[in-house]
């Protein structure tokens, strides 16, 4: 499992969240963590030029076939029992990897979105780059809680 994100997280709470995840995750999976960097242009009237620009560096870092997952807020909006019903789906249908990918302050390049495997919705409300990372990981490890039929996920 790779998770591929733009930028650094600004929070301290939220890397440690982060780390804490991650590190609960490997205890059931191989979790690869991957940020790419947030453009530094200027936003005003950049915004597709920036998308396209960090678009192209979540594309390099994905290797070709693998499937993915991209956090939209206009994807699938699922219950944590169906999230970890499809990880088991993806993992039983022979998937060697599946990527993640979350993108920056501005969300995702359309082409990523178009031709991802599966859009995801984290929620309706908006969420920072590292709530949203936070919340990723630690439904990824309920997840492997609610599969494994685990005290965690009550």
């Amino acid at each position: 499992m790779t998770l591929v994100s733009v930028g650094k997280l600004a929070e301290p709470f939220s890397q440690e969240g982060c780390e804490f995840f991650a590190e609960r995750i490997r205890r059931y999976a191989a979790l690869n963590l991957i940020a790419v960097p947030e453009e530094k242009i200027p936003s005003r009237g950049r915004r597709e030029y920036i998308l396209k620009q960090e678009g192209r560096r979540i594309r390099a870092k994905i290797r070709p076939g693998v499937f993915t997952a991209v956090v939209d807020e206009r994807g699938k909006l699922i219950s944590s029992e169906a999230f970890a019903h499809l990880l088991e789906t993806w993992s039983s249908s022979g998937l060697k990897e599946v990527v993640f990918i979350l993108g920056g302050p501005y969300g995702l390049d359309d082409c990523l979105k178009e031709k991802a495997d599966f859009r995801l919705s984290l929620s309706s409300m908006t969420l920072t780059h590292g709530l949203a990372k936070l919340l990723l990981l630690e439904q990824i490890y309920r997840a492997f809680t609610i599969l494994r039929g685990e005290p965690y996920h009550k």
